[in-house]
């Protein structure tokens, strides 16, 4: 075997081997923000909240003994610390405390992160995509008439707070709805009340629920990728590496496809992981508007309620998803871009 051979099989598992120690490391970094994020969250709630303030204020007053025992029950007697510790140390056996009315914070969790789920990721993966074509599109027509309506059209819905834009759909959908004489797409929930749909009409009337609802969250993500796409694309477009491609014979067209795209796509996977955070933030006001019981409408009745375990386990699973986002960037990064498999 050739030294240069020899050098090449030696490399490759231990180049894999930091690839691996790389990548580990984002994610265990990750967590561990993951984690001060949900103890900042837990912390102020804590501090803030006082769950038995109803109680408090009953005629007559509730006896200082009731008071004591429900205190207890929701571990108010013990500092924030260890509050926190006992809480974290339930959550790999899914125990995430007790809500102020009493009832298991689990028995409700996975059904409103599966519905916030439902409503949220479709929307997202949208925008990525359409967000990526535009602004490839746009930078492939810079100074066009077609270039600058997309480009004053991101900026309008950029400028459009997510809750105004949600109930802008609405009424400009409404007349729609009334010319027809039935709900084509409707405005609330998830799916029909009281409904005993199945199948495919069962499926048909969630994605009608789903449509409003995920045009008010991809419509900005979208504005917002398509114009740092954009900025990223012209940059590649006036680039040496192009311009090398083209002088060994290469058409414009042909360059981009082979050379310019990927080189263009890599700081997309930094921004998507950074910026979804958020984007999941302006979720919460979707589900506000559009009537899906989530996560985010689930915080927002908490901190009503002042409910400090509902808060800090909303929190978590929004960090939990953010980092898995995280780490899918890092590896859509890694294929992108062979620089970083060394």
């Amino acid at each position: 075997m050739l030294d240069g051979e020899r050098h090449v099989a030696l490399s490759a598992p231990a180049g894999r081997a930091r690839l691996a120690a790389g990548l580990a490391g984002r994610v265990a970094g990750r967590v561990a923000l993951c984690l001060a994020a949900v103890l900042l969250t837990y912390t102020l709630a804590a501090l803030s909240f006082d769950p038995l303030a109803e109680l408090r204020s009953t005629q007559p007053p509730t006896p200082q003994a009731v008071l004591d025992a429900r205190a207890a029950e929701l571990g108010l007697d013990l500092p924030v610390l260890p509050r926190f510790l006992r809480w974290l140390s339930g959550v790999p056996a899914g125990d995430f405390g007790v809500t102020v009315d009493g009832h298991a914070v689990a028995d409700e969790v996975w059904e409103r992160a599966g519905t916030s789920l439902r409503l949220f990721l479709p929307g997202s993966v949208l925008a990525v995509l359409l967000g990526v074509a535009v602004g490839i599109w746009g930078a492939l027509r810079a100074g066009r008439w077609a270039d600058k309506i997309s480009m004053a059209a991101a900026l309008v819905l950029l400028a459009v707070p997510v809750f105004v834009l949600g109930t802008l759909l609405k009424i400009l959908w409404l007349p729609v709805n009334e010319a027809a004489g039935t709900d084509l797409l409707p405005f609330s929930g998830e799916k029909t009340p009281g409904s005993d749909l199945a199948g495919w009409a069962a499926a048909g009337d969630r994605l009608r629920h789903l449509v409003l609802p995920t045009v008010a969250i991809a419509l900005p993500q979208i504005a917002f990728y398509s114009r740092y796409q954009r900025a990223a694309m012209l940059e590649v477009l006036h680039s040496e590496f192009l311009r090398a491609a083209r002088a060994r014979g290469l058409t414009r067209a042909r360059a981009v496809r082979r050379h310019g795209l990927r080189m263009a796509l890599i700081p997309m996977t930094a921004l998507v992981a950074f910026s979804f955070g958020l984007h999941l933030a302006g979720g919460v006001f979707t589900e506000r508007i559009f009537g899906w019981h989530g996560l985010g409408d689930w915080m927002m009745s908490a901190i009503e309620h002042q409910d400090a375990m509902v808060v800090a386990t909303s929190t978590l699973l929004m960090a939990v998803l953010v980092v898995v986002v995280g780490w899918l960037a890092d590896l859509a990064l890694v294929l992108l871009d062979p620089r970083t498999r060394s």
